[in-house]
């Protein structure tokens, strides 16, 4: 395929969402619009109107070949007309910006059937890959229900996902194991999770064992991880209760089992008690350890750990808050230093907040809202932990249920779960805003994991 090159006017903002190809050519003499380009990061090249007007003669010919026969004159014309249109030139040197993101491939977890809460289109996990721009769909697992969380293993040989059944056609969820081999999977095992609704799995970072919360019935499950990366039976099994204020606290809902970046303990996040729990990582039982109360209705969903320091924080599915915690390591307690607004202070509609994640680095923290459809965006502050809100950034779509940070910390990819597409938004490292890259229609998407 040829390269297809946009000249892009700067004197409005450009969604250059829709230009699927191989290289995008973005001209302007502001950095700030260059960097609204299919960014990552890259320095500007200095280049001539007289080189812009041959970029345009190109794309012409490109689009429309029998133009060759044009006089040779008159093409430069063309070409110069083209340029001066389509661009605003506003010295005799513009900005152009050249820009490859990186190649990448990414496994996307769904919905494949319909549910009570969602209208599931999907055909199991994809496994995409972008190269020189393009989306390439590698390959398609099938013959799991609803995988709508997924993980991999420390070492990226395998992959555990939920398949998230109900009690009105199942007897219970399942988490499966599957070795990744190139670009597919190949089952090795599913294990029931003894409840309804799985939604979440994690991994220790030693890869030794697997934890899943259940969110119907308040059970959460841990599984010994073997040596060829399949799950043996539940060494331990327990029955979280309790309720809260809320009409969707009517019982324990526990929504997340997330595990302390030292290995040493293991935080589950139950939305219908406003409890997040401490239980030891260490062994094959659930040893518990201290419990934090949020606010009442609160409805913790997810952690997250900060990646350098003492830090974590919750997203609060039901008041659509973050919380921000000192994190001990000794004993497993969450200490709160404060809670955070994800919505405008304007906002009146429905939002119940989804997911929660920092960059690499630790500098910025991001949290959707499932309503307000936004991505609402946090500076952290190293010392204390406290956060500054950035604002709000629009998802282009409907219900962003996860998202993820690309491990270079320059991309966040939103799973818009009912509209059936996932962006892609470059976090600008100086400010924390994000900007569109590009939309990739995927059906039903919830979960992203980064592949090899």
């Amino acid at each position: 395929m040829g390269t297809l090159v946009r000249m892009c006017s700067t004197r409005k903002t450009t969604d250059l969402s829709s230009y699927k190809t191989t290289k995008v050519v973005y001209i302007s003499a502001s950095r700030q619009y260059a960097e609204q380009a299919f960014g990552i990061g890259l320095e500007p090249v200095k280049k001539s109107a007289f080189y812009f007007s041959h970029q345009a003669l190109s794309f012409c010919l490109f689009c429309k070949p029998e133009l060759q026969k044009m006089n040779r004159n008159l093409l430069y014309l063309l070409g110069i007309s083209l340029s001066l249109c389509q661009c605003t030139i506003e010295s005799s040197n513009a900005t152009e910006t050249i820009v490859q993101m990186p190649d990448t491939k990414v496994w996307i977890g769904t919905y494949t059937r319909k549910e009570g809460h969602v209208d599931g289109k999907a055909a199991g996990i994809y496994h995409y890959a972008r190269r020189d721009s393009i989306w390439q769909l590698l390959h398609t697992t099938e013959g799991i229900i609803n995988p709508s969380f997924l993980t991999l293993s420390p070492d990226g040989r395998y992959l555990y996902a939920v398949s998230e059944t109900g009690p009105d056609v199942d007897t219970t969820g399942y988490v499966y194991a599957y070795a990744i081999i190139g670009d597919s999977l190949r089952f090795l095992s599913r294990q029931p999770t003894y409840s309804f609704a799985p939604c979440h799995v994690s991994v220790h970072p030693d890869g030794s064992q697997l934890f899943v919360t259940n969110y119907v019935g308040g059970t959460i499950v841990r599984y010994a991880i073997k040596q060829d990366g399949s799950l043996s039976t539940a060494t331990d099994k327990l029955i979280l209760e309790g309720s809260g204020p809320h009409p969707r606290q009517d019982s324990s809902h526990p929504h997340s089992a997330t595990v302390s970046p030292d290995g040493r303990w293991v935080m589950v996040a139950d939305l219908g008690t406003d409890l997040i729990h401490t239980f030891s990582a260490q062994g094959p039982q659930w040893a518990a350890g201290p419990s934090i109360k949020l606010p009442a209705g609160a409805g913790p969903r997810h952690l997250a750990f900060h990646p350098g320091a003492p830090y974590a924080y919750s997203i609060n599915e039901l008041n659509s808050t973050v919380t921000a915690f000192h994190y001990d390591a000794e004993n497993g307690a969450l200490n709160i230093i404060n809670h955070y607004a994800t919505l405008p202070s304007d906002y009146t509609g429905d939002n119940l907040s989804a997911d929660i994640h920092l960059t690499p680095d630790g500098q910025y923290l991001y949290a959707s809202n499932r309503g307000h459809n936004s991505l609402a965006g946090f500076a952290v502050n190293a010392s204390s932990g406290a956060l500054r809100a950035l604002g709000q950034t629009p998802t282009r779509g409907d219900f962003p249920r996860n998202f993820a940070i690309h491990p270079s910390g320059k991309e966040l990819w939103v799973a818009n779960q009912n509209s059936d597409h996932i962006v892609v938004l470059r976090i600008d490292s100086t400010s924390g805003q994000l900007r569109l890259l590009q939309e990739l229609e995927v059906p039903t998407p919830v979960c992203m994991a980064w592949g090899n």
